[in-house]
């Protein structure tokens, strides 16, 4: 659904509901964990977002990854919505980026029990 859609579907009276739904097909839990997320005053928002995504090239260098991750998760320390963040990231299953302190890898691999669990947000 692109957003040109998304804002006729809500301008001809769509219940909030329905927008859930259209944004995130049936996965209401991500939309109310996103809300949480997004009251919680995340620090990314003012950050660089950069910082948290991939860049827009088809690959980049380990090196320049891990850096660019460093930098996220250093910001991710000191978030207040670490936690929600986290929590999120764990619904929404993130193919890419920095969420709640892990990388979107981490977060995968702690979900399929590949890795240790993932420490709580302190």
């Amino acid at each position: 659904m692109t957003y040109g859609s998304h804002q006729r579907r809500t301008r001809r009276g769509t219940a909030p509901s329905d927008t859930v739904s259209a944004l995130f097909g049936e996965k209401e839990e991500s939309a109310a964990l996103l809300a949480v997320l997004l009251d919680a005053g995340p620090v990314c928002t003012t950050a660089d977002a950069d910082l948290f995504t991939s860049p827009d090239i088809d690959e980049e260098p380990d090196s320049e990854r891990g850096s660019r991750e460093a930098k996220a998760k250093a910001i991710c320390a000191m978030c207040p919505a670490r936690l929600a963040c986290l929590n999120y990231a764990l619904a929404a299953r993130p193919r890419d980026g920095v969420w709640g302190g892990y990388a979107a890898q981490e977060i995968t691999a702690a979900r399929l029990g590949l890795s240790a669990p993932l420490p709580e947000a302190a």
